[in-house]
């Protein structure tokens, strides 16, 4: 821009007007030189010649100029301009020549010029106009760039202005913020001088830059003393300074936090006198004065420490008391149960024929409220066997709708006595064939409507069972219209022993158990129950509980969970060892419905001796065995005996724990089976292994809920008859038995088959004391001698009836 102005300032204009009008002036002063050598000397010639060469270095000058070449575009100029070149060069060859052909020439050169001159004088105007034009252009662009410089220069100050204003309102805030980070660095020091927790400010150099009063309190430093100074040599105990000075290393080579910013942790720390105490700590990052430092808090723990071990064991003594309660509790229930049979069985016993009808009448409300409280006691052992049981619930396919039918019909007579209308109501379809644990269910229920029925009178009592779309869980509904439960209390209602005060209550007393063990039930199966009530309108209790559909074609027939099998091989010859007689006795039984024929032995050496002589089908074969058990004896079986080393094998045992399952199927057998044995687990059994299926867990069924096989199978007779040589050989166990003995591998071998018998004869409670025995870890008799001999003076014939 500024050359624009030079170049402006210097009148072009001028100069190009002067330029363009001395080339008219030349051609002028050749023209007058021409004429003056026609009439004169030879010296005019010379004259001539010069004003050619001026004229035409006029012309040559005008021509590459740069002033000319935008003119030159113009149509008009470039033809003048062309004309006066040629004449020049036409013009060139006689002027360069001879004199005489010069002045020859002279004439024509002077009509020449005659014609040119117009020419050359338009071509000057043309020129002059010309660049007047583009002079008044470029002006009008400087101005036009002297206006547009003019405004971004006030553009550029009102920016300025902004930007000075900007600067002023932040150099305001910037002493805002200052004055704000004063008052908060002064309450920080506040607070950190006043804080009750140890508070120590160290850099990456683990150099000590702040140390609180608290710090000085707890480590019993001074704060001058300790300021600049490496914390690891003042307050981590020697054992941890490593460890400490590595993690602060890694931190600063790699950025890698562990304590930092993990919230509190518990270490150890060290006090000026070197006392190593407990103390919570928490470290964070910050930074100060563009450093980073670390930030710790600690607090002596010593007191917490020593509080939480005094809570812990006041909190094991009252596990232990509460043990011991319940022990107390479960002890009182079998000893109290004892003396209960003997009162029921005699009143059974008892010849009323003679007596009046008072008598009758006192003798009836002893035997109601004797069974009143045997039911009771009962509760209190369910609900003790609940809290600890540790195997998890038996699942097995059952028809649901059956189940539930059979439930609303063992209580319709109650439902009757008591005025109320008893429903069942299905609500979605598969709810036949379902996998689960039957008896826990079918308690739950009995429970419920039971419950339903004690407290409605003249109402109903609905039973509703719905499968969640389509999913593995079924809900169960029990709703009745009877007296409702106080909000209050609703929440109390699964607790252990509690009663609700209504007028129901005092005609139906209880023990405050029936809910909370059917929540346990519940719980246990991986289910959830609920209870809403309205005082006065009804209740109602929902619990849902997984229980998966099973293939209809799995034989699931009715409630006692029946399957139709298919046939075993005609005359398949079986090998039946076990050292229990009465399990001998019912296996071969069974082997025998089923098609089959056996051999039996009573111990591992003869069936190792009979595998050697005979081919069987199929061995059964108890696992725990006097000698050798059943583990060592398939496994000799298999190495030394040709004819049977590849027979398939299944376990029959009294072991209830799954790991006891896994380690006896990991040994070679094909199947297992628990004791008591049932027909129809004998059965699919032995369709499994004849089939070749692959391995399966267990097959038993729940003796609680089934007629003893023995009883069904062998009659009334011979079942007492095994009844009383259980009982001998329980009071043999029993003779000499010492409450402080260890129990001795020959004591869990006796309660092994023991045990088996007990479960032959459906004597439950025996069978669980037996297996306690068997499997207790100690080796300690504990309360265990105590409970057996409880239940061995309980299991007279008549007691053993009425279990």
């Amino acid at each position: 821009m500024f050359a624009d102005l030079r170049v402006l300032s210097k009148a072009q204009n001028d100069d190009v007007s002067w330029t363009m009008s001395q080339l008219e002036v030349e051609l002028l002063m050749l023209q007058n030189a021409a004429l003056s050598a026609q009439t004169g000397e030879l010296a005019d010639l010379q004259q001539v010649r010069k004003r050619f060469d001026i004229f035409f270095s006029r012309n040559t000058t005008v021509r590459q100029s740069a002033f000319f070449g935008p003119m030159a575009r113009n149509e008009e100029v470039a033809a003048y301009m062309a004309e006066t070149v040629e004449f020049l060069e036409q013009s060139i060859p006689f002027v360069d020549g001879p004199d005489e052909n010069l002045r020859s020439r002279l004439p024509f050169m002077l009509s020449q010029i005659e014609v040119l001159r117009p020419k050359v004088r338009a071509l000057a105007l043309s020129g002059v106009d010309h660049f007047t034009t583009q002079v008044s252009a470029d002006r009008q662009r400087l101005s036009v760039t002297l206006q547009r410089l003019a405004f971004g220069l006030t553009t550029l100050i009102a920016v300025l202005f902004l930007a000075l204003a900007s600067l002023i309102q932040l150099y305001r805030q910037g002493q805002r913020a200052a004055q704000l980070s004063d008052r908060a660095r002064s309450r920080f020091e506040a607070a950190v001088s006043s804080s009750l927790d140890a508070v120590l400010v160290v850099d990456k150099r683990g150099q000590i830059v702040e140390f609180n009063g608290a710090a000085e309190t707890v480590f019993g430093y001074s704060r001058m003393d300790v300021l600049g100074k490496d914390m690891s040599d003042l307050i981590v105990p020697e054992e941890l300074r490593a460890a400490h000075r590595a993690g602060l290393k890694r931190f600063v080579e790699t950025g890698n936090k562990k304590v930092i910013g993990a919230g509190r942790v518990r270490l150890q720390g060290m006090r000026a006198s070197g006392e190593v105490f407990p103390v919570e700590l928490s470290i964070s990052l910050s930074e100060a004065s563009g450093e980073t430092v670390f930030v710790s808090f600690l607090r002596d723990i010593t007191s917490e420490l020593k509080a939480e071990e005094d809570l812990k064991n006041a909190l094991e003594k009252a596990q232990v008391g509460e043990q011991a309660k319940s022990n107390l509790l479960t002890v009182m229930s079998h000893e109290m149960r004892t003396p209960l049979n003997g009162i029921l069985g005699s009143l059974d016993l008892l010849d009323q024929s003679n007596l009046s009808d008072t008598q009758k009448r006192h003798l009836a409300s002893i035997g109601i409220s004797g069974e009143l409280l045997l039911s009771h006691v009962n509760d209190v052992l369910d609900l003790s066997s609940l809290g600890t049981e540790n195997e998890p619930p038996k699942q097995a396919p059952f028809n649901l709708r059956d189940l539930v039918q059979d439930v609303n019909a063992s209580l319709r007579s109650n439902a009757d006595q008591a005025g109320n209308d008893l429903s069942v109501d299905f609500t979605t379809q598969d709810l036949e064939a379902v996998r689960g644990d039957r008896g826990a269910l079918q308690r739950c229920l009995v429970n419920l409507v039971g419950n339903a029925l004690k407290f409605t009178r003249d109402g109903s009592v609905a039973i509703e069972v719905e499968r969640l779309s389509s999913s593995d869980v079924v809900e169960f509904r029990v709703a009745d219209t009877g007296v409702g439960i106080a909000p209050e209390n609703l929440s109390r209602i699964f607790e252990e022993f509690v009663t609700i005060d209504t007028a129901f209550d005092r005609e139906n007393s209880g023990t405050g158990l029936g809910l909370a063990i059917t929540k346990r039930l519940i719980e246990r199966n991986g289910g959830t129950l609920e209870a809403d009530s309205l005082l006065g309108e009804g209740s109602l209790f929902t619990f849902r509980l997984p229980l998966p559909k099973v293939d209809v074609g799995d034989g699931i027939r009715g409630t006692a969970g029946t399957q139709t099998l298919p046939d075993l091989p005609k005359g398949f010859h079986a090998l039946i060892v076990d050292d229990n007689d009465i399990n001998r006795e019912i296996l071969v039984d069974i082997i025998r419905e089923l098609g089959g024929r056996s051999h039996q032995a009573s111990n591992g050496y003869d069936a190792i001796d009979m595998c050697d002589d005979t081919d069987f089908d199929v061995l059964l074969l108890d696992i725990s065995m006097p000698g050798i058990d059943g583990i060592e004896t398939l496994k000799r079986i298999r190495d030394g005996a040709a004819r049977n080393a590849a027979t398939p094998a299944v376990a029959v045992t009294a072991h209830a724990s799954v790991s006891d399952h896994e380690a006896i199927l990991a040994q070679d057998f094909q199947r297992l089976v628990l004791k008591p044995v049932r027909r129809s687990a004998i059965h699919s059994t032995l369709v499994e292994v004849f089939s070749g299926e692959e391995k399966v867990g267990s097959h038993d069924l729940d003796m609680s809920e089934q007629e003893p096989e023995f009883l069904k199978r062998f009659g009334q007779e011979r079942y007492t008859e095994a009844q009383l040589e259980t009982q001998g050989e329980l009071s043999q166990f029993l003779d000499g038995k010492g409450t402080s003995d260890l129990i001795s591998e020959k004591d869990r071998q006796e309660a092994h088959r023991l045990s088996g018998s007990a479960a032959v004869l459906g004597w439950q409670s025996l069978w669980s004391i037996l297996q306690e025995i068997q499997n207790a870890p100690e080796g300690q008799w504990g309360d265990l001698l105590s409970r057996l001999r409880n239940e061995a003076e309980a299991l007279h014939p008549d007691a053993a009836d009425q279990r």
